[in-house]
């Protein structure tokens, strides 16, 4: 009988061990693991950590329609298409962070052994030449090239090509999912964010808004994905030889060109 409630308190363990994971994320492993060496009371008044990475921001094309359409049946849309997203992102290394409505934060993190400070401006930097530095550039590059037919080719997803008021509403013959991708890598503070009422795990920088600011500019300039210089450079000859420039632009708030 004692060796029964063990097993079943070993099992709940492991599945809160689960839905910690699937909360937090990747970038909570430390903020739990920084906790529960404090006695395993939450503190989100922890000093973050500085890390690099490569940013990754993507949102679905005309939301608001298909909400109003949707309605109850939005959630599951959403779902159905972050499986696609998360799936795809997992698969080439990187880890989803924020789920934001219609709109998806992932990241590709450097280790601290890749990473190096800039002669010039002091920042910390991915190195140029490691050879796991231009893999993981081009697997983030990758991963959001293969989005796209991957949503295409969705199971779940084939119901929606027919719903009479998306096609209606978008004007097309068949609704097809769409999305816009942007990505941009820097350094940014991994950590806790909120307070003792609700924490998330995540990522403050310029470097985070940069790669939201990619995604949104994709509408202007009539593509679906923007990579900015910084990303390029990581890439390999033959990968950014795919790339074509499309504009050198500033952001607001930035002197840094992209």
């Amino acid at each position: 009988h004692a060796n029964y409630e063990t097993t079943i308190l070993e099992k709940t363990i492991v599945k809160i061990g689960a839905l910690l994971a699937l909360g937090f994320g990747e970038a909570g492993a430390e903020i739990v693991a920084k906790n529960m060496q404090r006695g395993g009371d939450v503190d989100p008044m922890i000093p973050g950590k500085k890390i690099v990475a490569i940013f990754g921001f993507c949102d679905i094309r005309n939301f608001t329609d298909a909400t109003e359409i949707l309605q109850e049946g939005v959630m599951v849309f959403v779902n159905e298409i972050a499986e696609v997203v998360h799936s795809q992102v997992d698969f080439f290394s990187g880890a989803s962070n924020k789920n934001i409505g219609d709109a998806f934060l992932l990241v590709w993190k450097f280790d601290d052994e890749d990473v190096e400070q800039d002669t010039y401006t002091g920042v910390l930097v991915p190195k140029q030449n490691s050879i796991k530095v231009k893999a993981l550039a081009e697997m983030a590059v990758s991963s959001f090239i293969s989005i796209q037919p991957a949503l295409a080719k969705a199971a779940k997803l084939k119901k929606y090509r027919g719903n009479k008021e998306l096609l209606t509403r978008m004007n097309e013959t068949e609704y097809r999912v769409k999305m816009g991708f942007g990505l941009h890598v820097g350094w940014a503070i991994e950590g806790a964010i909120g307070s003792k009422y609700k924490i998330d795990a995540s990522y403050l920088s310029p470097n985070v808004n940069t790669s939201s600011r990619l995604e949104a500019a994709t509408k202007q300039f009539g593509v679906w994905i923007l990579i900015s210089d910084k990303v390029r450079e990581l890439c390999r000859e033959y990968m950014r030889g795919l790339m074509r420039q499309v504009d050198c632009v500033k952001v607001k708030g930035s002197d840094v060109g992209l």
